[in-house]
């Protein structure tokens, strides 16, 4: 049996992988979260928290977690203060810069997942 090689964070390759899929997933599931808010934070609040206490112990993987969590709370938040604004007739003057600055977390941090930098 062979050992799986260990990554300078300590974690086997392998796992290393398959916890940088999940995260892929993660930023997945947070891209669809500008349309459909409860699938978002239910993977990000769930999914992505009930995760093994060693596949965090990567900094990297664990600051785009970060990353991807906060988020997802802020996004949260923001869009239901805009919903309790649009009797008022300004929700959407609220939500449509939440919404950008969303979609600019989730392309940024997607980007720099991909460049492999830790953020």
């Amino acid at each position: 049996m062979m050992d799986a090689a260990v990554a300078p964070g300590g974690l086997a390759l392998a796992g290393r992988e398959q916890d940088a899929r999940r995260s892929w997933r993660a930023y997945g599931a947070l891209a669809l979260g500008a349309v459909l808010f409860v699938f978002t934070i239910w993977y990000q609040v769930y999914g992505d928290t009930r995760k093994e206490r060693q596949a965090w112990s990567d900094p990297f993987l664990q600051s785009h977690r970060q990353w991807r969590l906060r988020t997802a709370f802020v996004f949260l938040v923001w869009s239901i203060l805009a919903g309790f604004c649009v009797p008022f007739g300004f929700g959407a003057l609220i939500f449509a810069p939440v919404w950008l600055w969303f979609v600019y977390r989730v392309t940024k941090g997607m980007i720099l997942f991909g460049m492999g930098r830790v953020i």
